[in-house]
């Protein structure tokens, strides 16, 4: 099984390479923000403030938005099902594409920081250890909610949900809005989803602070939710 995760990571990285101009948009709008409001500094938002939340940003448009509407077009067209009459199990699949996703989201904070770093003279004290950890968990639950969306239902419906995941986590995810001005019914949804959680973990592993339990506890949650969604209820095609 090792091998065909191997494999397959290969094969997703290739054609991921392939569709060079995905990957440019991936880094472009995390990117803009960041030189947009760094320039600006419109609403008082500094460099400072946006990083942690533009590093969950690129998880989340890597990891759910781009893999869940790529997989879904595969399934339409049949791509998957092939694969689906070799020996690979799901689970290799799924393994696969987490792992060719979290590469390109190691290209995406790099540039963010260096970026941050050379541009704007940022600088972080990082918890090398939990920042790791936080990128590896949020990867995992974003993959896993991206490849469950779009191992079950039709690619349209996919590429529509993927999209109003991502304007809807966009708001509640502490990334441009502070998640402290939401409503409070807001705020408690905000942090039972993913990304503010992930946000969260980011500010205290770039600036070697404490966090909360709870903002663990959610995204570990997610972590292992997701990829158990997609690993029980993922098929080959489209039904």
């Amino acid at each position: 099984m090792l091998r065909a995760i191997g494999a397959q990571t290969r094969f997703e990285l290739i054609n991921a390479a392939r569709r060079g101009e995905a990957i440019l948009l991936l880094v472009l709008v995390p990117l803009s923000i960041l030189l947009f409001f760094g320039f600006t500094g419109l609403f008082g938002l500094t460099v400072e403030m946006l990083i942690p939340g533009l590093l969950a940003l690129a998880i989340l448009s890597a990891s759910l938005t781009s893999l869940a509407i790529t997989t879904g077009f595969e399934r339409k067209y049949h791509v998957l099902k092939r694969l689906g009459a070799t020996p690979m199990p799901r689970t290799a699949l799924i393994f696969a594409k987490t792992s060719s996703v979290f590469i390109i989201e190691i290209l995406q904070v790099a540039i963010l920081l260096g970026v941050a770093m050379t541009v704007f003279h940022w600088s972080a004290d990082p918890n090398i250890g939990l920042f790791i950890v936080t990128m590896l968990l949020g990867s995992a639950a974003m993959s896993g909610i991206g490849l469950f969306i779009a191992g079950t239902l039709r690619a349209e419906a996919t590429l529509a949900i993927a999209n109003g995941l991502y304007l809807t986590l966009l708001v509640l995810g502490d990334i441009i809005v502070p998640i402290w001005v939401l409503p409070p019914a807001m705020i408690v949804i905000a942090k039972i989803l993913p990304v503010a959680p992930l946000t969260a973990l980011f500010r205290a592993a770039l600036n070697q602070a404490d966090f909360f339990a709870t903002d663990l506890a959610a995204v570990i949650f997610w972590a292992i939710l997701g990829p158990a969604l997609a690993g029980w209820f993922f098929t080959w095609e489209e039904k």
